[in-house]
């Protein structure tokens, strides 16, 4: 029998195909799946840590931007009242504009893609200069 060709089975009066190289390559297919999900469930946990790190470590990034907005509601409050309300106001909007449209999102896979490319980041800049 030639290569291609496909040899038939029968079990239980039905008809199944058998074709050893269709199972190789099944395999080789999940096996791919699982390393690509592997590979994003890494990337998405260097991604958080990174983010996390930075963000609480001393003089990170909540550090700094809550303290330039206190410097600013402390120097300017009557700006701060404002920008507050119209930013509740545009939030509340955009909110209730989603809801009602009922649409499906991308958000959610472009902050998967966005955590994605930030731990690919943080991978490189840990084994490249030893810190996030």
């Amino acid at each position: 029998m030639s290569r291609g060709k496909r040899a038939r089975c029968y079990n239980n009066g039905h008809a199944v195909e058998r074709n050893g190289t269709s199972q190789g390559k099944q395999r080789v297919k999940q096996f791919l799946e699982y390393a690509e999900s592997f590979t994003v469930i890494i990337l998405v946990l260097f991604g958080i840590t990174g983010f996390s790190y930075h963000l609480f470590r001393d003089d990170g990034w909540i550090e700094a931007v809550v303290g330039n907005v206190w410097d600013i509601s402390v120097q300017y409050p009557l700006i701060v009242l404002p920008v507050i309300v119209a930013a509740v106001v545009l939030g509340k909007t955009w909110n209730q504009a989603r809801l009602a449209s009922g649409h499906t999102s991308k958000l959610p896979d472009f902050v998967i893609y966005a955590l994605m490319a930030a731990g690919a980041v943080f991978i490189v800049r840990y084994f490249w200069y030893g810190t996030l």
